[in-house]
């Protein structure tokens, strides 16, 4: 799987500079040239991790902090700041805003920015487009019997309407091991 990163910079040859490193890093790349066209990419792609400068025209990056956590949609995401700025109380506010790292520009390589974001990355859950999957159990299945007494399921039937039930599994990229959680369905009650 290929992690998305949103770059957010104002400065051309900066933004170059960081995109092509993403890109040799095999990284997807989506980028904002400032806080507003961030925060309207967000409304459309989740990246897996938002790299983002400060001083831009428009909004700048304290805002977007600002939007990703207090958007529960929004407010996983980890948003590295890489900024000109690197004075103390600017360092300790975008932290406190939830940053997940500062990098001055002028002292940080882009390699230590890219281990960072590796860094960042490999300490983030696994997220899988499946949602969810389906089951239908037939009553001759193994243990099915044991399952549908343990669960009061009247051998899988709908109690509204006798339809068979599915059963539905979630999982739970979360853990280590594959894992996950599940309920009983009826398709034609839709409870």
């Amino acid at each position: 799987m290929r992690y998305k990163i949103l770059l957010v910079e104002d400065s051309p040859v900066i933004q170059q500079m960081y995109k092509s490193k993403l890109l040799l890093e095999d990284f997807d790349v989506v980028t904002a040239n400032n806080g507003m066209e961030a925060v309207k990419v967000l409304s459309k792609e989740k990246p897996d991790l938002i790299l983002l400068d400060l001083m831009m025209p428009v909004m700048d990056g304290y805002k977007v902090l600002q939007v990703l956590k207090t958007d529960p949609k929004l407010s996983k995401i980890p948003a590295l700041v890489f900024s000109a700025k690197g004075q103390p109380e600017e360092v300790e506010r975008a932290l406190s805003l939830g940053a997940s790292g500062y990098f001055v520009k002028a002292i940080t390589k882009p390699v230590e920015v890219i281990q960072k974001i590796h860094s960042i990355l490999s300490q983030k859950p696994r997220v899988e487009e499946s949602k969810s999957y389906m089951i239908e159990i037939k009553d001759d299945a193994y243990d099915a019997k044991k399952l549908s007494a343990d669960f009061n399921l009247n051998d899988f039937k709908c109690i509204k309407c006798q339809h068979n039930l599915l059963l539905i599994l979630v999982p739970d990229f979360s853990k280590e091991t594959t894992f996950f959680s599940g309920k009983f369905f009826c398709p034609r009650c839709n409870k």
